[in-house]
């Protein structure tokens, strides 16, 4: 299939039916059925979430401009953290790192309101934060108002959908298809201009949670080797098929952080802790 169709309401039939398309809309109807969240605890974990969400994203992005193999893997999620609490410089640690991570915080921020107004300038403008040259970052912006353009046209299709599970799965499955167009475009943009090809794909992974966001798909979560392998050129259905896998997982993490409650931990823990006492009990006594 040629890369120009992604955006193909017949495509997105065919991909929504796919297995592992259908167990990721599973684990999404599981989280999003907890919705509206009315106990405090549930809502303070969900809080928690979204910013450990993005010290995780932010660290993946900073590995990926750092550049140094050696010196990107060295950076810990303990560095993304305090970068995110406002740290502009972390003692012991190479100036390189801090300010990757700073970078990628900036356009981490900076994507944040195209959920609410669809604007593809959020988008142009984190990626010019993490080193887009102005004009390959606005060669792709014809492709983010494409694909929210797809992407509101198949969640409102989709609305007379008795299934909710096949709801997620069609609406996930244009999400996807718009991620894979962003990439493409972005992949285009800058061998057409720049040659940087991190830059667009840490766009892209921004666009394709806000844009999430904005038609009710939860957000994704990619390490840095898993965002530039998806960024390869590819097919559409693989493609999907492949973010599918990640996106049950990270839906599964997600409503297993929402639901964590610490005193049941702490019973289990030392419910566990009993258990395996008694155990070794037995086989002394043996």
């Amino acid at each position: 299939m040629n890369e120009t169709n992604w955006n193909d309401p017949q495509l997105v039939a065919r991909v929504s039916d796919e297995a592992s398309v259908r167990e990721a809309a599973e684990e999404g109807q599981a989280l999003m059925a907890l919705w509206p969240l009315t106990q405090s605890l549930h809502m303070d974990n969900d809080v928690k979430y979204a910013e450990e969400l993005q010290v995780r994203l932010t660290r993946q992005f900073a590995m990926l401009l750092i550049g140094d193999p050696e010196l990107a893997t060295s950076v810990t999620l303990a560095d993304a953290d305090f970068v995110y609490e406002g740290a502009e410089s972390i003692p012991g640690r190479p100036q390189p790192v801090v300010d990757a991570l700073i970078r990628a915080n900036e356009a981490y921020d900076a994507a944040a309101d195209y959920s609410d107004d669809g604007d593809a300038a959020h988008i142009v403008d984190a990626a010019q934060r993490v080193g887009a040259h102005d004009d390959a970052a606005r060669f792709f912006t014809q492709a983010l108002d494409d694909g929210d353009a797809f992407v509101g046209q198949v969640a409102q299709d989709a609305q007379s959908e008795g299934d909710p599970v096949g709801r997620v799965a069609i609406v996930f499955s244009a999400v996807a298809l718009a991620f894979y167009g962003a990439l493409t475009a972005g992949r285009a943009a800058a061998e057409s201009s720049d040659g940087n090809l991190t830059a667009g794909a840490i766009a892209a992974m921004l666009y394709v949670n806000e844009l999430g966001e904005r038609y009710g798909v939860p957000r994704l979560f990619l390490t840095a080797d898993r965002l530039m392998e998806l960024d390869a050129p590819t097919e559409p259905v693989p493609f999907v098929r492949a973010l599918a896998a990640e996106a049950s997982r990270e839906w599964a993490k997600h409503r297993a952080d929402v639901l964590w409650d610490p005193d049941k931990a702490k019973a289990d823990s030392e419910e566990e802790d009993r258990k395996r006492n008694r155990e070794e009990l037995a086989k002394k006594f043996q």
